[in-house]
């Protein structure tokens, strides 16, 4: 009957910056195109004001800055990696507003990247946003092309 169900819990994402949201398949990079680290989307950045994409812990947030990973409550993570090698930058163009263990609202400021900086030395500026324990649940991107950071780009249930 279904009486004893646990109910999902919908988990909405949202674009942690102004930019065009695009498939993993146009990331040039096999381990996200690939989908090796989870499913999800990617944005082509078209500032560099990033914001937390969801509510919730930042779980890790990587030395260089290029990359944060969230939980949210009901367990989903999410990981915001901001470009393509730009690990190789070593936080170089990067200024980060938070750290490890911070809770985050959806839209709380993360990172500002200087993209006039950052983008002759990477070869994408292109963002993955990937849910990295998808266990089973559904990613569905609700909205592709151009997008304003704090939109609706996709659920998890």
């Amino acid at each position: 009957m279904g009486l004893f169900r646990k109910k999902s819990k919908l988990v909405e994402i949202y674009a942690p910056v102004d930019g065009e949201v695009v498939g993993l398949d146009k990331v040039e990079d096999e381990v996200f195109n690939g989908k090796m680290m989870g499913d999800g989307l990617a944005i082509v950045p078209a500032n560099g004001e990033f914001v937390s994409p969801i509510t919730g812990e930042l779980a890790s947030v990587f030395p260089t800055k290029h990359a944060y990973g969230f939980r949210e409550k009901s367990g989903v993570e999410v990981l915001v990696h901001i470009g393509l090698d730009t690990v190789n930058l070593d936080g170089e163009g990067f200024e980060s507003f938070v750290k490890q263990g911070d809770k985050v609202s959806q839209g709380d400021p993360m990172v500002n990247v200087d993209l006039k900086f950052v983008k002759p030395k990477v070869p994408s500026i292109t963002t993955p946003i990937i849910v990295t324990n998808p266990n089973g649940k559904e990613i569905k991107i609700v909205k592709m092309g151009k997008v304003k950071k704090g939109e609706l780009i996709a659920t998890v249930d």
